[in-house]
């Protein structure tokens, strides 16, 4: 009798684990347009922004705005840490993530400034 209660509790544990390893994916991050440029939070690039030239529909520029530092043994999709939210405030685009964390990015220069968080995420 302890035998099948430790196999059903083993069974249970290892079930739970691979259910909940996975994620769902992102929201759409909102783009923000300023003039003919757009600024977007691709899904398939995380913690990068991207300018987009309305008018040509050509990428301008991409700038990463955090890296994440990921762990060894732990499935990537889990990790990552996407981009919430973007809005403008004159020449700064305000970047916040998953992680809470918000970034300057000064749309003259491309340097980035974390207001609040780090520049280096990581999973926790």
């Amino acid at each position: 009798m302890k035998s099948i209660l430790f196999i059903l509790g083993a069974l249970t544990v290892l079930f739970y684990s691979n259910v909940h390893a996975k994620r769902a994916a992102p929201t759409k991050v909102k783009p923000v347009a300023s003039g003919t440029m757009e600024y977007r939070a691709p899904q398939n690039q995380t913690g990068c922004i991207e300018a987009w030239n309305t008018e040509s529909n050509e990428m301008s520029w991409r700038r990463q705005i955090y890296v994440i530092k990921y762990q060894s043994g732990l499935e990537r999709d889990i990790q990552d840490i996407f981009i919430t939210n973007l809005r403008l405030t004159e020449n700064q685009l305000i970047v916040s993530n998953e992680s809470n964390s918000d970034y300057s990015l000064d749309l003259n220069t491309l340097e980035v400034k974390v207001l609040k968080g780090a520049l280096v995420e990581s999973f926790e």
